[in-house]
């Protein structure tokens, strides 16, 4: 047991060397294994590239994409980032379990079968090819010696004279070597019949070799189907078609993360409690499109929809070169400011705490809130402040004063109540109290219904869910 174990360790640690010397560039790659053990002490989401060798768009990912620096960055800091060779054929632990590329062991076991199934065929072909030859040759033989006696019969009838013809007769057949007892049963008659004999004995062989024809057509078709039930150019094309596949079998694990559906490149973006969501992605990604995919996953906006196509679009649209956001007409105050304002007129407080490096924080800020329906709702019904995490300002709320001593505002912690998510809101009441944080993206007009939540205080008589469900009927 203990040599299987250290066997199993040396075949690990060696992918592990094969794979950092093969994948160069600014990712960092791991093994499954290396991803999997670093997940227990540090999750983490993992971001799986599902590759073959021979895969040609899996080698331009490599050249193009993955040699990109700002998604080398962002796997690097957000995820543990995976080379997964489909094929390989070493034994892979993962999430307490140890795969290994059975359908190899499955192949070998087919091809085994498989030959022994084409040598039997191959047997019995060569058995019926004998056979038929046996067959054939006799008959064929038999017809041969009934031309000879057909074209005797012919010459002797063609002879004048009783003398002649009777010198005929007795001279014929004394050479030919007919040995064989219906040979020697067929020279008596011909010697013993009168030529009216002759043409009966004529006419008789003439019907046996046409019996004997059809005899050898029926021999070699009924041989040629049965051969054919054999199907030993099937069985010899299926065992090289085998021999190719025991070649690159998929391993077990590579299954399982593709669910079974086998392309590649194919990327496998695992999250959430225990690794139990997996967003695969199928074929070559450029920069923007992965990008948006990784931001989907690392800040948790799968959480709150599974509208990954709008998040990657409104990202790609955002981030790409000369992009020009809309202008930006929410009132945003100051965040005592807001307070002192909301004290005087009884409205309600947002708070919008952005990360800025959070990708979805940056795109609330730039697309979600500057949509007209949206900041119109804000500046007639609520005091808007825009908090950033690493703000140096000093903020004094309910008579204490918080201040940014380690990179992040001491004030975000009590509005987020310790929950550093983005991108985040926080809602307060005319007194500035906290209401109510939303850990949470939102689209284009998305927020629109959070905000009418807390605008007409529905809070204070239903959850969200339930308040949305009556608010629709």
């Amino acid at each position: 047991m203990r040599s299987i174990s250290i066997l199993l360790l040396f075949l690990i640690v060696s992918s592990s060397i094969g794979l950092a010397q093969k994948h160069s560039g600014p990712i960092h790659w791991l093994t499954l294994q290396e991803a999997d053990s670093l997940y227990q002490t540090n999750p983490k989401p993992l971001f799986i590239d599902v590759y073959t060798d021979w895969c040609g768009w899996c080698k331009r990912m490599d050249a193009t994409t993955f040699q990109d620096k700002s998604i080398a960055n962002y796997l690097n800091t957000n995820f543990y980032p995976v080379k997964l060779n489909a094929e390989t054929n070493e034994p892979i632990r993962f999430q307490g379990k140890i795969y290994y590329n059975s359908q190899k062991e499955k192949v070998a076991r087919m091809i085994d079968s498989l030959s022994t199934d084409l040598d039997q065929a191959d047997r019995k072909v060569k058995s019926l090819d004998s056979l038929l030859y046996i067959q054939v040759t006799s008959q064929t033989q038999e017809i041969e010696i009934n031309n000879q006696f057909i074209s005797a019969i012919d010459s002797a009838c063609q002879i004048e004279g009783s003398k002649a013809y009777k010198a005929f007769l007795a001279a014929s057949f004394k050479k030919e070597s007919l040995d064989d007892q219906a040979s020697a049963q067929k020279v008596k008659r011909f010697k013993k019949s009168s030529k009216l004999g002759l043409e009966k004995f004529k006419s008789e062989l003439e019907n046996q070799n046409s019996f004997l024809s059809t005899s050898i057509e029926n021999v070699k078709r009924e041989t040629k189907i049965e051969k054919n039930t054999c199907n030993v150019n099937g069985k010899r094309a299926q065992l090289s078609s085998f021999k190719r596949r025991a070649r690159k079998t998929t391993h077990d694990v590579a299954i399982y993360l593709c669910r079974g559906q086998l392309s590649y490149p194919t990327f496998n973006l695992l999250f959430g409690d225990s690794l139990r969501g997996n967003m695969p992605l199928k074929g070559f990604q450029k920069v923007p499109d992965l990008f948006g995919y990784l931001a989907f996953v690392s800040e948790g906006i799968f959480n709150t929809t599974r509208d990954v196509a709008s998040f990657v679009n409104t990202f790609k649209e955002v981030y790409t070169p000369g992009y020009e956001a809309p202008k930006d007409i929410v009132q945003w105050k100051g965040f005592e400011q807001a307070i002192e304002a909301a004290k005087k007129d009884g409205k309600k407080i947002m708070i919008h705490i952005i990360h800025p490096s959070s990708i979805a924080s940056n795109l609330m800020d730039k697309e979600s809130f500057r949509d007209p329906l949206t900041a119109s709702k804000i500046n007639q019904n609520m005091h808007a402040v825009k908090l950033a995490v690493n703000s140096n300002e000093i903020i004094n709320y309910f008579d204490k004063e918080y201040k940014n001593e380690n990179g992040i505002h001491d004030l975000i912690y009590v509005l987020s109540q310790n929950q550093l998510v983005f991108p985040q809101f926080a809602f307060l009441d005319q007194n500035g109290k906290l209401i109510m944080k939303v850990p949470q993206y939102f689209g284009k007009t998305e927020i629109n219904p959070v905000l009418d939540y807390f605008i007409d205080e529905g809070y204070l008589k239903a959850n969200y869910s339930d308040w949305l469900k009556n608010k629709k009927h």
